[in-house]
């Protein structure tokens, strides 16, 4: 019984934890922001550097962008904006795009 109680418990916690948690990303990083680049809307629009620059996605890109047309946007900017203001650290969690590029996909603040 002790079993079944201990698999079932495990069964429930994973169905809560939201998905997000188990994605795949190409690239995890935590660190401060270094720079942010704003650009043309659908040209990698607000893009941001890590301090010490590290590949966000698995290949030599040092930056990781948001297009306007992402369906969180201003969230995203807003986040990353005041993390940077604020000095906080953030963890960009990214997937390379079709051109190469990375894509934030999940971003925890702390």
């Amino acid at each position: 019984m002790k079993a079944f109680y201990v698999t079932f418990s495990a069964l429930v916690l994973l169905i809560s934890t939201p998905f997000v948690a188990y994605a795949t990303w190409d690239g995890t990083f935590t660190g401060k922001i270094f720079q942010i680049h704003v650009t043309g809307a659908e040209n990698y629009g607000f893009r941001v550097v890590l301090e010490g620059r590290p590949a966000l996605c698995g290949n030599n890109n040092n930056w990781a962008y948001v297009n306007k047309s992402n369906s969180n946007y201003e969230t995203y900017v807003s986040v990353l904006l005041s993390a940077k203001l604020a000095g906080s650290p953030v963890k960009i969690q990214s997937n390379q795009s079709t051109n190469g590029y990375c894509e934030i996909g999940y971003l925890p603040v702390y």
